[in-house]
């Protein structure tokens, strides 16, 4: 068998390569019709149509892709491709139910085919009215600025985005924002940001479908220092007569942390109320409050205006008591006495005085440090009066803690006699 096919196979070959090509000139010459398939996007038209009456059109997914068949000779598909395929679809056609009828066409004339048929005949579109809305632009702050600063008002170059866009996909814009980070900084953050649109849940809006009057926006986080400063306070006006303050001024809170500039802040060592309670007439503690923010230089502001807004001030008074003490005469001096006179205290007996004031105070007296001083030129100019050759009754001046007086005007007798 092996042996028969393989006699005369020079021939036998040369007799399949003539079939073949009688083969291929019979197909060339008879020219088969056949069919291909092409993959096209329709074109809309006319989309101004729609738009300019104040709609939105989209195509439903997928329905402007079509599968194109071309029916016709192998001849004449071997030069056709899917460039040669125009595939629109007219939207002053649009139908009530939102469907555009499919229009073929074929850049191609030719007899030898047959047809061009699509597996579609409409693109379904969405139609929705344009809306459009003035959006307000927030500033999310991410982080916090470094250790003793604090942040500042938050602004943008333009404070509203305008924005465009399909009905129902505008109404869920419920707000727009930019986020800036200020994580350690000690001064002023200013970057252009990225406008985010949200929506109720607070989550980012896919912004595909809408036009924005601008996407990003020039944002500034201002960065203030902050500082603790005590509060001292101060009083006007005069107490009924008999009482004193104690001395003791309390405020609530005694310190507040404030912010501002670091060139204003650092100049700040306290915030001083001078006139904070009014004593006038006042024969019990006196009680007032302070409005802190009214005391405190431009551009500085209270960290916690909540809690630290407001300070309540008390001033503590109490009824002058009166003690007597007695004076050593050697501790008594005479002095400033006028040239040509000679002067010495009468007797030598303990001066007694009667001093006034706060009990506390009057009690830290120590009677064998006091010292009397007998100004013989200040009571001459004070009275207007002369010398007198003889005995004379001579004011004496005691010197006594801070809040003490003496209790009206004591004298002491000395001699004069001439030198």
């Amino acid at each position: 068998m092996a042996k028969k096919l393989t006699n005369n196979l020079g021939l036998k070959i040369v007799a399949l390569l003539c079939a073949i090509v009688l083969w291929l000139i019979g197909i060339n010459i008879n020219d088969p019709v056949s069919q291909n398939g092409y993959n096209i996007t329709v074109q809309l038209q006319n989309m101004n149509s729609l738009t300019s009456a104040g709609k939105y059109v989209e195509v439903a997914e997928g329905s402007d892709r079509i599968r194109v068949t071309v029916r016709g000779t192998r001849s004449a598909l071997t030069s056709f491709s899917n460039t040669d395929i125009i595939a629109t679809a007219d939207l002053t056609k649009i139908t009530e139910d939102n469907r555009v009828p499919i229009e073929l066409n074929t850049t191609k004339t030719n007899d030898n085919i047959e047809s061009v048929k699509a597996d579609s005949q409409y693109v379904l579109v969405n139609v929705e009215n344009i809306s459009k809305h003035q959006i307000p632009i927030e500033v999310k702050v991410q982080n916090t600025p470094g250790t003793g600063y604090i942040l500042g008002q938050t602004t943008t170059a333009q404070n509203v985005v305008i924005v465009s866009g399909p009905e129902s996909v505008v109404e869920a814009v419920k707000y727009a924002a930019v986020e800036i980070n200020v994580d350690d900084a000690t001064s002023d953050v200013k970057i252009s940001l990225p406008i985010h649109l949200y929506d109720e849940d607070d989550s980012i809006l896919d912004t595909s479908k809408i036009t924005m009057s601008m996407t990003e926006v020039s944002t500034t986080a201002s960065i203030l220092q902050t500082k603790a400063l005590p509060i001292r306070c101060g009083v006007k006006g005069t107490l009924l007569d008999g009482y004193s303050m104690t001395g003791e001024i309390n405020c609530s809170p005694s310190i507040v942390t404030v912010a501002g500039r670091s060139t204003v802040i650092k100049n700040l060592t306290s915030i001083d109320v001078e006139d904070a309670v009014d004593i006038t007439g006042c024969d019990s503690d006196a009680t007032a409050d302070i409005n802190i923010k009214d005391y405190l230089p431009d551009g500085i502001t209270i960290v916690d205006e909540e809690k630290e807004s407001v300070a309540h001030v008390v001033v503590f008074i109490e009824k002058n008591q009166q003690d007597t003490f007695e004076i050593a005469s050697g501790k008594i001096h005479i002095t400033n006495i006028p040239e040509g006179y000679e002067m010495e205290l009468v007797d030598d007996e303990n001066v007694e005085i009667k001093a006034i004031g706060l009990r506390e105070t009057l009690n830290s007296i120590d009677e064998d440090s006091l010292v009397g001083v007998v100004d013989v030129e200040k009571y001459l100019n004070d009275t207007d009066s002369e010398i007198v050759i003889g005995e004379m009754d001579i004011p004496i001046a005691v010197t006594l803690p801070e809040g003490i007086t003496l209790d009206g005007i004591h004298t002491v007798r000395v001699r004069v006699r001439k030198q």
